[in-house]
């Protein structure tokens, strides 16, 4: 099975490398590979940036986080699927690049109530054309099926964990998702899935949904606090910036 390659593989550091040794393995391979010192410049630029992703990455104590938790997800599911990625001949890749390596197979669409629903793991709603992830952030889309856990996340970090999924390549080729509103999260609810046994939402588009989902809405009144939908109830509810709530993000 071949290596994941991550940050710290570019950089050529230990996971639990310091601060300050990010920073000299960071100045010492781009002083190897600087343009100017290169007679393949193109190829010497491309290291470049994917040097200073990974220094600007792992310096960042919320983005190293959350690219430690994608180690681990993508190592989960390499051992389960024994996963083989093509990387590149000069050795060094951006965690992104491998996307657009990869086999790809025929996007398929099929139409679900009032859902464009697609096997990449996207559903666009037909009414408001809002396209969403069909699986939540701690979860990933494979083989046409949702697989793992969501996470949770207090509002702020919700907000921020959002971000960084772009700035990490985001999902589909697109790197413009975010947090809905409390009014668009609010039409996911669908009043005749509960009343067959399920969440108030669409479980033949949305699979394994997690109860509570937070909004990008913060609460505007005596408080504070943000909304987010309660989806084993069917409605919204305002509560602390600080309780632990799943995401699932929209983009549109």
């Amino acid at each position: 099975m071949t290596k994941l390659r991550t940050h710290y593989d570019n950089l050529k550091v230990t996971r639990n490398a310091p601060d300050i040794v990010i920073r000299a393995a960071h100045k010492a391979l781009l002083q190897m590979h600087h343009p100017d010192k290169s007679t393949d410049k193109v190829a010497a630029e491309r290291i470049t940036r994917i040097l200073n992703d990974a220094r600007d990455a792992l310096l960042d104590p919320v983005r190293r986080k959350q690219h430690d938790d994608w180690i681990k997800e993508q190592e989960h599911h390499q051992k389960q699927q024994g996963h083989q990625s093509a990387y590149s001949s000069d050795g060094y890749e951006s965690p992104t690049e491998k996307k657009s390596q990869e086999t790809e197979t025929p996007i398929k669409e099929q139409t679900i109530g009032k859902y464009l629903a697609s096997t990449n793991g996207i559903a666009t709603d037909t009414e408001t054309r809002l396209m969403w992830c069909r699986f939540v952030l701690g979860q990933s889309w494979q083989n046409n099926a949702v697989q793992g856990e969501a996470k949770v996340y207090t509002w702020q970090d919700a907000l921020d964990t959002a971000r960084i999924f772009n700035q990490n390549g985001g999902y589909a080729g697109y790197s413009d998702w975010r947090m809905p509103d409390i009014n668009e999260l609010k039409t996911l609810l669908d009043r005749q899935s509960a009343t067959t046994g399920g969440h108030f939402i669409d479980s033949q588009v949305f699979l394994k949904n997690p109860h509570w989902v937070w909004s990008s809405s913060a609460y505007a009144g005596y408080g504070g606090g943000a909304w987010f939908v309660n989806f084993s109830e069917g409605i919204a509810i305002n509560e602390s910036q600080n309780f632990h709530r799943a995401v699932r993000l929209v983009r549109g």
